[in-house]
């Protein structure tokens, strides 16, 4: 595991989620563990070149020490730089059910009921909308956490299932402030999903 500018450390997975997975370190760091806490970090595995660029978080310990034996690593949501190679995702995902309105271009009146079923800060995967097909654009609404925070976005069909009857959607001209919102609500649910992970393992 890279640290840019900090330390080279040595790690494995002990548990995972989507997006996020609790790592061992293996031997001592050459750096305090407290120090790589919230600092950008590089996964790179042993064999292959399938990194994984994401953010330390350090893990509490008994009397409120930072453990020095574990810590947490979140995906980040926008990678730090363009790959090298092409990656069919560059984005972190989550799963999350949410009611979703859609509004196909073209329509005048209505709209389609449908839920999201995996969202991430570039595109949503929704049932609902099997009345569109890959290139149809459309305007999509759902709540984040609460029924006050809802996100309005545009986005365009990239995935059609027939099977399941599920669109992949790639979202398009989102503001910065939206994006933003988006990245504070996978990685707040990765950290949820961890934490949840490590208390059924106790």
């Amino acid at each position: 595991m890279l640290v840019p500018r900090v330390a080279t450390v040595e790690a494995m997975v002990v548990r995972a989620v989507d997006g996020a997975a609790e790592l061992a370190l293996v031997g001592t760091p050459a750096v305090p563990v407290r120090f790589l806490n919230r600092r950008r970090a590089t996964i790179v595995p042993l064999s292959g070149d399938d990194r994984v660029d994401g953010t330390l978080l350090a893990v509490p310990g008994a009397g409120g020490a930072v453990r020095d034996d574990v810590v947490h690593f979140v995906q980040r949501v926008v990678p730090f730089a363009a790959r090298r190679t092409p990656a069919r995702r560059d984005h972190a995902r989550i799963d999350v059910v949410r009611p979703v309105a859609m509004v196909p271009d073209g329509f005048r009146v209505g709209w389609l009921n449908g839920f999201t079923r995996n969202v991430s800060a570039g595109g949503v995967l929704v049932a609902g909308a099997e009345a569109l097909g890959a290139g149809d654009r459309l305007r999509l609404r759902f709540e984040l956490e609460t029924e006050e925070d809802l996100i309005d976005l545009l986005a365009r069909v990239v995935r059609a299932d027939e099977t399941w009857g599920l669109r992949g959607l790639r979202l398009e001209r989102v503001p910065e402030r939206d994006r933003e919102r988006l990245v504070r609500f996978v990685l707040d649910r990765q950290r949820r999903a961890l934490a949840e992970l490590r208390a059924r393992a106790v």
